[in-house]
């Protein structure tokens, strides 16, 4: 989120919290295009269908002679064409339904939840088909994120490149878009998360699994929130729910709006902005395509869209309950994801931007060392952007082709019984290189080295310090002088690496300290010339103990032969916080840092280029001026453990979407599938033994 680094864009960029992008055009359009693989009703499913939780409207599936035709008006509880609104992707038939929530409203009334169905066209209405389930806050029919003032209503355009490229309709999935209480068609209260949102996700699987057109096999797609909704699913496991794949999550939504008790900088604006999208109407008008008549939404639609304007107690209940700072409140432990993920298998592929400056990957080791299923991922260093994102100049924003070949290959495996590839993970590196492996982060080596005392007044105020028209650079220092000795009171240099070393996982700091105020811990990396650029940082209020731990963000970063690792702690300017400084002077005596480092002489290359973003975050995290600190320690004194190969293998993407489109094809495909199947699944293994978990004044340690 570009808003916390520049202040002129931060009203407009904070409506953009945790929300994707608008559907960009796919690069790679190679997605399997097969013909439907659909089953009758009398034929063998591939998993008994759940009893359903909840109750389903009264909304027949359309038979094939009941759908209107281009010629006919449209009719949503009969099925709506893309010939008689665009907004129906190509192969699809529109249907809304309704069903209940098992979970009232904060005020007690009964939730009434909304969906969208899309079905192939041309199905028997008994043809059974997987389902994939889209679930959040941005499926309005007025927008995503504001009222686009449509001509006409209709489903959702969210991952519609994904719906159109991937050939889902063609391939027999039928995609079910649900929208979370308090948006779009659902009435209630926005919940961030909690508890009610929980039954809303477990609703929505149970409801598509157990649908007389359903396989009883459900997946759900998403990035930003929406992918937030997958990990809920992947944590309740409700009945029917087989594949999850969560593009850029918040791991823990507490994370989002707090570091360690400190407000982040987006901390009010969030909620705000989500208040605004829960208030969005229906549409009360009607519009024409060529010549047909589109009726407005219906009134159960627009009635359930105006809840929140209508009950104002919503906005203002949960602006009060997300100013709760200790992450130990009941508010937010009932959001604690990973602690409900404990032992979940559900299958789970993921990406995650180690440089993401909106859901950053806080939590995100957490919430894999809770679960046993098996993952996939791709991470690297972009910011909030879709497998498929491609920018002005046609580049892939992540960097790699075949986004929508692999969650095909992911989803037919785990929906339809396609030879599954192993678990695999696709990694690009801070210097543009792509590699695969089978876990992250992988075997790693705890190095642990002394920290370097100092002492500095806590006068930092974060993003709090700037005025509300002052311009920014971009960068992540806010407005504080940069010198040698601004960058931290407390610095701790190692000599020059000799071998290229990695950092992957979660560094940790222990420090023993005097006074009240906050701690900002920083990871850099030191050019030959001696130039700084920041690798990961993480605050925490000063315990009042006197030993206060912190856990730095997840992290993936080579230092090339011939750099340095720099360790600073002072007080902060960073632009990620809002803190509220002790104006008091903080001495540290004494500390630690432990370090994961790997190797890379185990590396396995694969295709892929630099995510265009790695320039302009280098750019950014880059310190203008050379430190002057003289080497204390050194990262070969314990010798790194090599990662561990993923395959001789040549370079090949993770798999390719297989499902044939005729017996014929049947070999081809699944030879394509085992083919992507590279690499040898194995249980990740964290750094050594695990890192201690504590609480300390800010919160639990990470």
């Amino acid at each position: 989120m570009h808003g916390r680094t520049a202040t002129k864009a931060l009203a407009v960029a904070v409506v953009l919290t945790l929300i994707g992008a608008a559907p960009a055009v796919a690069a790679d359009t190679s997605g399997s295009a097969s013909g439907p693989v659909v089953r009758s009703a009398e034929a063998p499913e591939p998993a008994e269908a759940p009893e359903p939780e909840t109750t389903p409207d009264d909304t027949p599936t359309p038979a094939p002679d009941a759908v209107a035709t281009a010629d006919t008006d449209p009719d949503v509880s009969k099925g709506v064409t893309h010939a008689q609104n665009p907004s129906v992707p190509e192969g699809a038939v529109w249907t809304e339904h309704y069903l209940p929530s098992s979970v009232a409203n904060r005020n007690g009334d009964p939730v009434e939840l909304h969906a969208d169905v899309l079905r192939p066209a041309g199905l028997p209405a008994d043809a059974r088909t997987p389902v994939i389930l889209i679930s959040g806050p941005y499926l309005s029919h007025a927008g995503q994120q504001a009222d686009e003032e449509k001509a006409f209503t209709g489903p959702s355009l969210r991952h519609r490149a994904f719906i159109d490229d991937g050939g889902l309709f063609a391939a027999g999935y039928t995609v079910v878009f649900g929208d979370l209480r308090g948006f779009g068609g659902s009435s209630g209260c926005y919940d961030f998360t909690g508890p009610g949102e929980q039954a809303d996700v477990r609703a929505f699987v149970e409801w598509a699994a157990s649908a007389p057109w359903s396989t009883g096999r459900v997946g759900m797609y998403g990035k930003s929130y929406d992918a937030v909704t997958g990990l809920i699913g992947l944590a309740d496991r409700p009945a029917g729910l087989a594949a999850v794949v969560a593009q850029e999550p918040s791991w823990n939504l507490y994370d989002y709006l707090y570091e360690n008790g400190i407000p982040a900088e987006n901390n009010r604006t969030t909620i705000d902005a989500y208040n605004g999208i829960a208030a969005l109407p229906g549409i009360d008008h009607p519009g024409t395509v060529d010549g047909v008549v589109v009726p407005p939404d219906t009134e159960r639609y627009r009635t359930n869209a105006a809840y929140e304007q209508t009950h104002p107690e919503c906005a203002a209940g949960i602006l009060a309950d997300t100013l709760a700072s200790d992450r130990a409140s009941s508010f937010w432990s009932a959001r604690d994801t990973a602690r409900r993920a404990a032992g979940s298998t559900v299958p789970l592929f993921l990406t995650q931007g180690w440089t993401e400056r909106n859901t950053r990957p806080e939590g995100m080791a957490e919430f894999l060392d809770a679960i046993e299923g098996p993952v996939s991922g791709w991470a690297g260093p972009w910011d909030h952007v879709s497998g498929n994102d491609v920018d002005d100049e046609g580049r892939l924003k992540m960097g790699r082709a075949g986004w929508i070949d692999e969650v095909r290959a992911f989803f037919d495996a785990h929906l339809l019984g396609a030879p599954a590839p192993d678990p695999a993970w696709a990694l690009q590196d801070n210097e543009g290189r792509w590699r695969l492996q089978a876990s992250w982060p992988g075997v790693t080596r705890e190095l642990t080295a002394p920290l370097a005392p100092g002492s500095y007044v806590d006068t930092g105020r974060g993003a709090d310090a700037l005025q509300p028209d002052e311009e920014v650079d971009g960068s992540f220092f806010g407005t504080a002088p940069r010198d040698a000795q601004s960058i931290g009171a407390s610095q701790t240099l190692s000599t020059p690496v000799d071998e290229p070393t990695r950092l992957s996982g979660r560094a940790s700091l222990s420090l023993r300290t005097q006074g009240t105020g906050v701690a900002h811990a920083r990871l850099w990396d030191v050019d030959p010339a001696g130039v700084p650029t920041l690798i990961v940082e993480e605050a925490a209020p000063v315990d009042a103990s006197g030993t206060t731990r912190m856990h730095l963000r997840n992290v993936e970063w080579t230092l090339e032969p011939g750099h340095a690792l720099l360790v600073t702690v002072g007080t902060t300017d960073s632009l990620a916080w809002r803190p509220s400084p002790s104006e008091q002077t903080v001495t540290i005596e004494s500390g630690e840092v432990t370090l994961p480092l790997q190797a890379t002489t185990g590396d396995v290359p694969t295709e892929g280029q630099p995510a265009p973003f790695l320039s302009t975050y280098l750019a950014d995290a880059r310190w203008p001026v050379p430190i002057t600190t003289t080497a204390s320690f050194t990262l070969a004194e314990v010798a790194p453990t090599p990662a561990p190969s993923a395959s001789t293998v040549p370079p090949a993407r993770l798999a390719e979407s297989g499902m044939p489109s005729s017996p014929g094809l049947a070999v081809g495909g699944a030879a394509a599938l085992l083919a992507g199947a590279l690499l040898v699944a194995v249980r990740r293994s964290r750094a050594g033994a695990a890192l201690e978990r504590g609480t300390g004044r800010g919160g639990p340690r990470r």
